[in-house]
C-alpha cells in the first residue's frame, strides 16, 4: 500500500503495518510537522515493522550536488529540506526509529529503511 500525505497530515494517526512506505513525504514539511508525521508512524507501526522512507539522501559535505539545489528550494518554499544520511539517522532517532540501512537506487532517490525502538 502506497502512504500518501493524507493519512500523515499533523494529527491523524497512520494505519498500522509492518513496512509502511512513504516516497517524498518529509523533505516538504518543515522539521516539527516532519517529526509529527514520523511519530505517527511510530505509534502504529507493528513491533516488528520496518518503515521506508524513498527520498533523496544527500552526500556529506559541500558538494555541487542537485540535491543541495532541491534543498535550498524546499527550504525556502516550504520550510522543509533535504537531508544527509547522518541527518536521517538524527532525525529518526528523534521519532523513536534507528536507521538500519541506506540503500541507494539508479534513480537519483534512496531508500532509508528503519526499525522502532
Amino acid at each position: 500500500m502506497r502512504l500518501r500525505h493524507p493519512r500523515y497530515t499533523i494529527g491523524r494517526a497512520a494505519i498500522p503495518q509492518r513496512t509502511p512506505a512513504a516516497r517524498g513525504v518529509l523533505f516538504d514539511w518543515a522539521e516539527s510537522e516532519a517529526l509529527t508525521i514520523l511519530r505517527n508512524i511510530r505509534e502504529a507501526i507493528k513491533p516488528d515493522g520496518r518503515p521506508l522512507l524513498i527520498e533523496l539522501v544527500l552526500p556529506e559535505g559541500n558538494s555541487g550536488h542537485l540535491g543541495n539545489y532541491m534543498n535550498l528550494e524546499m527550504l525556502l518554499d516550504f520550510g522543509g529540506r533535504e537531508r544527509t544520511e547522518r541527518e536521517y539517522r538524527e532525525f529518526l532517532s528523534r521519532a523513536g526509529f534507528e536507521l538500519t540501512r541506506v540503500v541507494q537506487t539508479a534513480a537519483p532517490v534512496s531508500v532509508v529503511e528503519s526499525k522502532p525502538v
